[in-house]
């Protein structure tokens, strides 16, 4: 499982629909009906129930969806954390004073 299908379950849910989850992403809409057929297949679950009134969570699409949107949140975080500890923006400065 790739960050990019985290991204692609969360896309679907939010549009409910395949064709604006994968205009919203800016890929095609075949390549995304794949990815969410391969994670679904990877998790053995079936994460969104297909409908004509729409694409919508099962109940294990809820479960994994709450904590998608956590994983790449934290994921979010752990890349600015880096680009900051690159910078040096981060740490601990320490001075001392010596009276005379």
């Amino acid at each position: 499982m790739e960050s990019r299908h985290l991204r692609y379950a969360l896309a679907l849910a939010e549009h409910q629909h395949f064709g604006r989850a994968a205009a919203a992403l800016g890929i095609a809409q075949p390549p995304l009906s794949q990815q969410i057929a391969a994670l679904e297949r990877e998790l053995g679950a079936r994460l969104f129930d297909r409908t004509a009134r729409g694409v919508f969570p099962t109940a294990a699409g809820e479960a994994f969806l709450a904590r998608a949107r956590r994983a790449l949140a934290e994921m979010s975080a752990a890349v600015s954390d880096a680009g900051r500890a690159a910078r040096g923006e981060t740490g601990r400065l320490r001075l001392g004073f010596i009276g005379s």
